[in-house]
């Protein structure tokens, strides 16, 4: 007899992780859910831009936004954290944009 055949599920999951797919899903949720996770009111003031490595570039216009944010660093960090579905993200790093709307 041949082995049992494995629930769908569990095939789609180890061919995202073999695949790289699963770091953009990841990434994808956290662009997602960003609202949910820092509440309207930062989420109205920054945009998630990439996650590379563990670190999250987060675009912030406004400079005393960007200096209210770093001093919230550890619980940005957190909330984040709490989802393990997320990608993990240890640093955030926080740019402004710049003429001609390329970030900094």
């Amino acid at each position: 007899m041949g082995s049992r055949p494995k629930p769908l599920a569990r095939v789609i999951s180890s061919w995202l992780k073999t695949s790289g797919l699963e770091k953009g899903l990841e990434k994808g949720r956290l662009f997602e859910e960003w609202e949910s996770l820092v509440g309207p009111r930062i989420s109205a003031v920054s945009t998630p831009i990439d996650v590379r490595g563990e670190t999250l570039l987060l675009e912030v216009e406004d400079p005393v936004w960007r200096n209210e944010l770093s001093l919230m660093h550890n619980q940005l960090l957190e909330a984040i954290a709490e989802h393990p579905e997320l990608p993990k993200v240890r640093k955030i790093r926080l740019m402004g944009r710049r003429a001609g709307g390329t970030t900094a």
